[in-house]
Formats: structure tokens, C-alpha cells, sequence
């Protein structure tokens, strides 16, 4: 997991460069708002449950526990598909200002553009919301151990992030099938960067910078395992190096 650390350590290491700041800045704000809609939108949701009064004291107060809990699961829920789809606006430049950093050679060959990182962030944000509902029973069960959700909660959403920011990261540079053949190689990498971003979105104050770093963090793994297959001779990842030398030609 050495490209991991990696990956952590150049991210933070850039985080002053003014062309990174820029765009930091501009991912915290509208993280800030999604931060606002996401509030809101649970707010909403808990109108809309019943709410009951007992007269046992005691009982009342594990419902209100057992309530701000919900309260407070839906609004993680809603923040991090809500912020990925606010700072997906800015995910081009990111990656961007990592790659003229530290891949100059194998700077992507083509932007995404607004519409398509956007259908990208949507597809993320709805597979997170239905796969965590799904989940609530699970949640639920689990309970009683402490632990169990917390479990599930990492793991699941570990996983759909790590997937939805290496993809928004590799089809840059690959094709469809040949990002997926290599996030499969390195379904280890994708996991374990996946569940650091998950922890990011879960720490006040530092879950406001979170797309931004998650984006970079996966942009750099991205870059390092594609290097390792292609020292190794895997056939997609020829097309990672074509590709840098394409936009090298098109630079002279």
C-alpha cells in the first residue's frame, strides 16, 4: 500500500500551490453549501416521520437518541452524494493542477467536461443513497453490536467512492474497459482509498475539503498503479502511455 501513503502525502504536499488553492477554495464553498441542502433535505425527511411522545421519561430520552441518530445518518447520507455533485464542477481542474504537478508526460488527453463529471457524480450519488436505504436493515440488526453499522457504513460507502473517484480519474486516460480491467488489478488500492475517503467525509471541518482531496488522492493512485502495469507489460495500460505522448506532441 505504499502508493497510498503516497498519494496522501503529495496531496497534502499541494495543497498551497496556488493553482490547487484556487480550486480549493472554490470546492470548500460549494462544499459549505452542499453542506446546507444536505441538512435541509434531512430536516425535510424527518417531518416526515412520525414523531412519538412517551411518558416514561426514560424511554423518551433513548427515542430522542435514537432520533438524532437518524437525523444524523441522513444528513452523512445526503452530504456526500450532494457535495460530490457540487464539486464535480471543479474535479477537470484538480486533476489538472496534480497532473501538471507531478505527470506532466501523462497529463490526460481530454477534459471530461461539466456535463459529462456531472452524470458521472449523479450515477455515484444515486447508487449511495438507494444502496444505503437498502442497507438500513442490516444497520438495524447490526445495532445491538455497536460496531456492526460502522462496519457496514465503511465498507459500503469505501467502496462506492473508491469507484466513483478512481472512474471519474481513469477515463481521462483510458477507455471504458480498460479502466475497468485496472481497477480490477488494483481492487485493493481502489478499496483501501475508498475507505480513507469515507473517514475524510466523516471528520468535521476536514469533511468540507473532502472531494477535493479525494479526487487528488485518487487521481495520484491512479497514476502511480497505472505506471506499475505498465512497466509490467499489461496491453491497457499502453494506451496510458499513448496517450502522454500524444498530449507530449501536441505541447511542442
Amino acid at each position: 500500500m505504499n502508493h497510498l501513503v503516497t498519494s496522501i502525502e503529495r496531496t497534502l504536499a499541494q495543497i498551497f500551490d496556488p493553482a490547487f488553492l484556487r480550486v480549493f477554495i472554490l470546492g470548500m464553498i460549494s462544499t459549505l453549501v452542499a453542506l446546507a441542502v444536505a441538512f435541509f433535505l434531512a430536516g425535510a425527511l424527518k417531518g416526515q416521520i412520525p414523531y412519538l411522545d412517551f411518558d416514561w421519561g426514560w424511554l423518551q430520552a433513548l427515542f430522542d437518541v435514537a432520533f438524532g441518530f437518524v437525523l444524523a445518518w441522513l444528513a452523512a447520507l445526503f452530504f456526500v452524494p450532494i457535495s460530490t455533485i457540487f464539486v464535480s464542477i471543479f474535479l477537470d481542474d484538480v486533476v489538472d493542477a496534480v497532473e501538471n504537478k507531478y505527470y506532466p508526460s501523462h497529463r490526460a488527453g481530454k477534459r471530461l467536461g461539466l456535463w459529462h463529471l456531472c452524470y458521472l457524480a449523479l450515477r455515484l450519488s444515486f447508487y449511495i443513497i438507494l444502496l444505503n436505504i437498502l442497507a438500513v436493515p442490516f444497520y438495524i440488526i447490526f445495532f445491538w453490536t455497536g460496531i456492526g453499522p460502522l462496519i457496514i457504513f465503511y465498507l459500503l460507502n469505501g467502496y462506492l467512492l473508491g469507484w466513483g473517484y478512481y472512474e471519474m480519474v481513469a477515463v481521462r486516460h483510458l477507455g471504458v474497459k480498460e479502466a475497468g480491467d485496472h481497477r480490477k488489478s488494483i481492487r485493493g488500492y481502489v478499496l483501501f482509498a475508498g475507505l480513507g475517503i469515507t473517514i475524510l467525509f466523516t471528520i468535521p471541518i476536514v469533511n468540507l475539503a473532502a472531494p477535493i482531496l479525494a479526487a487528488a488522492i485518487m487521481c495520484h493512485v491512479f497514476h502511480l498503479t497505472v505506471r506499475d502495469r505498465q512497466a509490467n507489460g499489461h496491453m491497457f495500460a499502453q494506451e496510458y502511455g499513448r496517450g502522454g505522448e500524444e498530449r507530449e506532441l501536441n505541447d511542442i
